[in-house]
């Protein structure tokens, strides 16, 4: 029997679908597609948004996969078609199984294109550089669509499984090993130090924005505004984080020293994967490295959980690299119709990035500090 498909296009229309929502998306451990995710960025983000999210049943009625996106439409009437929060999102893809991605993608595009318009574009955000599921969507689309993927970036991650925390450390250099054991001790010597996990909603509350207060105070340091400074990002970690909590997925931590927070680590355990997503510190405590000390005791508390993995999301910075033991690429994608705007200036921003890219480190960093400043 073939798979039925349809698309919820109202919020208090989900109920029915939430639950193998959730059970599917766990599944793959990734937090970005969600429903959690996806209500908070509707609520935080996309308020004049329309839910899109295209349901394949399978012949017994069964949920087999979701394609949760949002319409968003433009006041020039064009649409944009995204799964939702794709700026603060590190990975997406169809809430399905691995191995069912590409089929839930090309069952669920000729019902998305009549229900939105085939000539929509879509912003698929970062995907697996190798996946080949929205490929899949462009081919199953009624009309052409023209993709427009951006450069690979990587997103690294530690392989647990099967490692206890001095088996992990062996794979360390010395001096990391040296850092980790001499830093804190140096700490503890003059200063009562705390590990502690937020495990009430009213310290998830509190701590949330003291995670923001030290975030900002790292940042201020670079003289440079983070994506996360934003009003509307707050908001929508705070519904986020809060919904985590409920949910038993939310992994807050503060490395207290004399019983004031000296570092901030924000972070997620779906599944099998131990996801870190920010963090911030007290510069003040920068001699004895906190941020890095809190980002090790992080990695023990996988560890002592039985995670799998320990995926450092999106970002080739160098204290990941310490930690990581292998890496994946992601890229952005965009589908539009063949010669629109929005391909012109998609590929003009790529062509953008380039440029900067290959500017000295001290161009480089001016250019991203203007454009914080102009977005922020």
């Amino acid at each position: 029997m073939l798979a039925a498909v349809e698309v919820i296009d109202r919020k208090d229309a989900l109920a029915p679908v939430l639950d193998a929502w959730r059970r599917l998306a766990t599944a793959r451990g990734n937090a970005f597609v969600t429903p959690e995710w996806y209500l908070a960025a509707l609520d935080a983000l996309h308020r004049d948004a329309v839910p899109a999210v295209a349901v394949m049943r399978e012949g017994d009625g069964a949920v087999g996969g979701l394609l949760p996106l949002l319409d968003c439409r433009s006041s020039r009437g064009r649409r944009l078609i995204s799964f939702p929060g794709t700026r603060f999102g590190d990975i997406f893809h169809p809430v399905a199984e691995k191995e069912d991605e590409a089929r839930v993608a090309a069952a669920v595009a000729p019902t998305l294109a009549r229900h939105l318009g085939a000539r929509c574009r879509l912003d698929l955000g970062r995907v697996g550089a190798g996946a080949g599921w929205w490929r899949e969507l462009a081919r199953a689309w009624p009309s052409r669509m023209t993709v427009v993927p951006q450069p690979d970036e990587v997103l690294p991650y530690i392989a647990l499984e099967g490692f206890g925390w001095q088996e992990y450390l062996a794979t360390r250099s010395g001096q990391f090993r040296n850092q980790v054991k001499r830093k804190m001790r140096s700490l503890e010597r003059d200063h009562e130090v705390r590990l502690r996990r937020s495990l009430t909603t009213e310290e998830v509350s509190s701590d949330i924005e003291t995670l923001f207060d030290l975030h900002d105070a790292r940042w201020q340091k670079r003289r440079r505004a983070s994506s996360m400074s934003a009003a509307e990002a707050r908001d929508l970690h705070r519904g986020f984080a809060s919904a985590a909590h409920e949910r038993g997925w939310l992994r807050l931590y503060l490395l207290e020293v004399d019983g004031a927070a000296a570092a901030a680590w924000y972070g997620w355990r779906l599944g099998d994967r131990f996801s870190y997503y920010q963090a911030g510190f007290e510069p003040s405590w920068s001699r004895f490295s906190v941020g890095f000390l809190l980002l090790a005791e992080t990695v023990r508390e996988a560890i002592a959980e039985g995670a799998a993995e320990y995926d450092l999301l999106v970002g080739n910075e160098a204290f990941k690299a310490r930690f990581a033991t292998g890496e994946r690429l992601g890229r952005s994608v965009l589908l539009a119709p063949p010669i629109s705007p929005t391909r012109l200036v998609a590929s003009a921003k790529r062509a953008a990035r380039s440029g900067v890219r290959a500017m000295p480190g001290p161009a480089r960093e001016r250019i991203r500090g203007l454009r914080h400043r102009i977005q922020g």
